[in-house]
């Protein structure tokens, strides 16, 4: 597994939330938001999304969730 934290240059951060809520953010972009999906998204997508914006490209949305989660808002 693939640790953001690891990669030269990048910096990731946490705060807590709202209950139940889990979001990615990259440059100010609200990347994925698991109070709108019901789902946690898949994490290569979202650490694509973060080298894209290490290398100056856009950042997209990710829409795909994590297949392996079970978790589920209701």
């Amino acid at each position: 597994m693939w640790n953001i934290a690891d990669d030269e240059g990048a910096t990731v951060t946490g705060k807590v939330g709202r209950p139940s809520s889990f979001e990615v953010t990259i440059n100010d972009k609200l990347v994925y938001s698991k109070l709108d999906s019901g789902h946690f998204p898949a994490f290569d997508k979202v650490v694509e999304e973060v080298k894209n914006a290490a290398q100056g490209r856009d950042v997209e949305a990710v829409t795909e969730p994590d297949k392996s989660s079970s978790c589920s808002v209701m």
